[in-house]
This record gives C-alpha cells, structure tokens and sequence, in this order.
C-alpha cells in the first residue's frame, strides 16, 4: 500500500467529530499534501466560557503543531505535540483562538530533522524538531485570520519543507499492515512479513514515530473501533469479534484507558 493509498484507507478522528461541535473546525489540505496531512484545523473560544469550554483530546495517532494567539497579552505561542497514548482535557483560559496542523503519524518525520526517540505523551517547542518553523507560523497567523487563509499559506510553508527521502519503506509496510489487520496482528507476525527483526522494527518505529510497534498497532485499533462507534456502530459484541478482543470487557477497558470514559458518555460529547 502506497503513502497516498495509506492516508485514504486511514482517517483518524478527534473526541468530537459530529457536526454540532461547533468551535472547532477541519480543513483538507492540497492534493499533494494529502498523504501527510490529516487536516489544518481550528477552534475560536466562546467570549463567555462555560463548564465545558475545555477540549478533551484523544490519542488520534497524529502529531500537531498547534498555535494559539493570546489576544489579553498580544502574544502568540506554538507547540508541538507527539504521539499521546492516554487522553487528556486541554484548554487555555488566555487563548482565544488557535490553528493547527495534524500531521499523520508516519509523516512528521519527513518534514523536519531528527529523531523523535522519546517523545511519547510530550509536547515540544517545533523548532526542536522543525527548525525555524516558530517564526514562519507565528507570522503567518498573524498576518491571517480565517482558517483558510491559514492553511493556504501554511502549504505553501509545508511545500517547502517536505523531504520524501526520509520515508522509511519498511516502518510504512509495517504500519500499513497494522491498518490492514485493523490492529489485532501480532507484531512478530507483521516483523517477519515484512522480514525485519523485531529488534530492528522496534527502532524504526521509535525513531520516526515515537511509540513501540506494540503502542501503534494498540491505537489504530482503539481509532479503528471509535470510527465505527461515531458513525452508528454501538453494538459491542460485533466489534469485539470484528477487532479480535478477548470479550466485552476487553473492548471496554481498552476504550476508557484510551477515551478516558465510557462509549455512551463520548458519544454525548
């Protein structure tokens, strides 16, 4: 499976992909962006907070470059986020706005320098890994102010940026395998198909990914599962058979560890 038919066979979602999630928004980006770029996005805070102002984010299997403008101090910030395992709530009572760009977790990596070894469940400055790249989103941010216009001059920036000779061929079979097998493959399986060793799987993935095989093929499944459950699949006795757990119980537990709470209750999000 080619990096364009990986990205089309693939469509993580957030905690909250339903039409009445209305201060956040998604953006695609250009043809030739589309195999590395999940979406541009963003979220305009209500001027009036509420109880439920802050944002829940789920480990989506992206990366993002995320910033935020703090109108009060006439600041900008950015940060970079790696691959998450666990949910988290987010939210800045400064910020009033924010943009971002979500990478997809194979292609990061070939749009900066260096490895991502270690960077699991942390955030960064970008320029740590995309060097430069601070100034030229901070401008662009603040020279534009819808969504459209951000991401438009941000392709541009990404354009630029782009170097396909980092793609490792062997961490994109892999992980397209795990796609394929939605994620209940054993990774011993999947090393010896694609005839690495596991030792040598295990370092591909932590260098250009961040997470173990193991952690990756774990979160495609759980994504896979909460596709199926945000677009009218709740009957959990299928996907336990069709994703390959143990039981219910099984499924349940895997899904709060990951979603930070029950089906039902993310599904009233």
């Amino acid at each position: 499976m080619g990096i364009a038919s990986l990205s089309m066979s693939y469509r993580p979602i957030t905690s909250t992909p339903f039409p009445r999630s209305g201060n956040y928004r998604e953006i695609p980006p250009c043809t030739t962006l589309k195999p590395y770029i999940r979406c541009f996005w963003g979220q305009e805070r209500p001027r009036i907070l509420s109880a439920t102002a802050g944002r829940l984010v789920i480990p989506d299997t992206c990366m993002d470059i995320i910033v935020r403008v703090h109108p009060a101090s006439h600041t900008v910030s950015t940060v970079f986020c790696a691959m998450d395992e666990r949910p988290y709530w987010t939210e800045d009572a400064d910020a009033r706005s924010a943009f971002g760009i979500r990478f997809f977790c194979w292609s990061a990596v070939l749009f900066g320098a260096g490895s991502f070894r270690h960077t699991k469940n942390r955030a960064f400055c970008p320029d740590v890994f995309f060097r430069g790249i601070t100034v030229e989103l901070t401008g662009i941010v603040s020279r534009f102010h819808t969504l459209q216009e951000r991401a438009q001059a941000a392709e541009k920036l990404l354009l630029c940026r782009l170097n396909e000779n980092r793609m490792n061929c062997d961490l994109m079979n892999a992980i397209s395998d795990m796609i394929t097998y939605r994620g209940h493959r054993r990774i011993s399986e999947i090393a010896r198909q694609n005839a690495l060793s596991e030792r040598k799987m295990e370092r591909i993935f932590a260098e250009n990914v961040g997470v173990s095989p193991k952690t990756l093929s774990n979160l495609i499944r759980y994504q896979l599962v909460w596709q199926e459950m945000a677009g009218g699949s709740t009957d959990i006795s299928d996907l336990v058979e069709k994703y390959g757990y143990a039981d219910q119980a099984h499924l349940l537990n895997d899904f709060r560890f990951r979603h930070g709470m029950t089906p039902a209750r993310a599904l009233r999000l």
